[in-house]
C-alpha cells in the first residue's frame, strides 16, 4: 500500500466520512502529529508523553501568524484568540473539552504558556 497523505485540516479530506477522518487522525498520531484542525477547531490526541514542540522556538514561530499557515498547534489557537482580542477590543473564549484524562489541564497550561510568553 502506498503511504497515505495526511491532512492537517480534516475539512481538506477529499472524502470526508468517519473512516477517513479516523484514519487521518491515526496516521498523524503515528507521526507524533497530535494536533489536527477542523476549520478553526483544534483536535488534540493526548500522546501521554512529552513532545519537544513546546519550547521557545515554537512560541516564536506561532507568534502573530494566520491559522492554517503552519502545522496545527495549541499555540496557534492561543495566538489567534489573543490577536483577535487586540484587534476587536472584545473578550475571547477558548473552549477546551474532553473526557477525564484526555489532557485538558495540560492543554490549558500550554495555552497559558503561549499567552504569557
Amino acid at each position: 500500500q502506498p503511504p497515505q497523505k495526511d491532512y492537517d485540516d480534516l475539512c481538506s479530506l477529499p472524502d470526508l466520512n468517519e473512516k477517513t477522518l479516523l484514519e487521518n487522525l491515526r496516521n498523524r498520531f503515528k507521526q507524533e502529529k497530535i494536533y489536527t484542525y477542523v476549520g478553526s477547531i483544534l483536535i488534540v490526541i493526548n500522546p501521554f508523553k512529552f513532545l519537544p514542540i513546546y519550547n521557545p522556538k515554537y512560541v516564536k514561530m506561532y507568534d502573530n501568524h494566520q491559522l492554517g499557515k503552519l502545522e496545527p498547534h495549541i499555540y496557534a489557537v492561543a495566538d489567534v484568540a489573543y490577536h483577535a482580542m487586540l484587534q476587536r477590543r472584545r473578550n475571547q473564549c477558548i473552549v477546551i473539552s474532553g473526557e477525564s484524562g484526555s489532557g485538558k489541564t495540560q492543554s490549558t497550561n500550554f495555552l497559558i504558556h503561549h499567552l504569557t510568553a
